[in-house]
């Protein structure tokens, strides 16, 4: 009766440390999907980012914003106020 306790007991003590095993694998599995969904949010967010900084910046963007801000072209790309 002593061996079949002793068995019984090692395997509770496996079947539990199984089962901490798993439920860390788990977690570190559902981490691991957040930490990619995040990756691939901030991925697309850098390109949104990346392409309104090249149509920002574009000629005609600054030539519209110099436009706007009463700014009028002079030769050789440089800018004066209008009024002086």
């Amino acid at each position: 009766m002593r061996v079949i306790g002793r068995w019984g007991g090692l395997y509770l003590l496996l079947l539990a440390a199984l089962s901490v095993l798993g439920y860390i694998n788990q977690s570190s599995n559902q981490a691991i999907a957040r930490l990619e969904q995040t990756r691939a949010e901030l991925e697309d967010r850098v390109l949104e980012l990346t392409l309104r900084h090249y149509q920002s910046a574009s000629a005609l963007a600054l030539r519209e914003w110099a436009k706007n801000n009463g700014f009028v072209p002079m030769s050789l790309a440089q800018w004066a106020e209008e009024g002086q």
